[in-house]
């Protein structure tokens, strides 16, 4: 009986982290369109989330002119082809664009 529970709770966990996974992306894949040039890193946190990761320009993608640091966002339900959203921003805060990228 103990070794049902085990499993049936493994397996509510992954449809679980699925779910959560295909509904983070359909918000991400939908706000990305939001985000424009000009926008202050506050307004894409508030659109976008935090980021998977930020820190220094060209970690997935070349360096945009006058970037001085970038947010990247993962799209998690792209497990076989990951998918990122990258966010450039100068040095006052301001976005300078945003690509979306998928990896080979």
């Amino acid at each position: 009986m103990g070794i049902r529970i085990f499993f049936f709770a493994i397996a509510l966990g992954l449809v679980g982290a699925g779910l959560w996974a295909y509904r983070h992306d359909e918000e991400l894949r939908k706000n990305a369109f939001q985000v424009t040039l000009g926008d202050p890193n506050e307004v894409v946190r508030l659109l976008l989330g935090d980021p998977t990761s930020e820190g220094t320009c060209g970690s997935l993608t070349p360096v945009p002119k006058g970037c001085s640091y970038e947010y990247v966002y993962r799209y998690w339900y792209s497990v076989f082809q990951p998918q990122y959203e990258v966010v450039w921003f100068d040095k006052s805060g301001k976005v300078l664009g945003e690509q979306h990228v998928k990896a080979p």
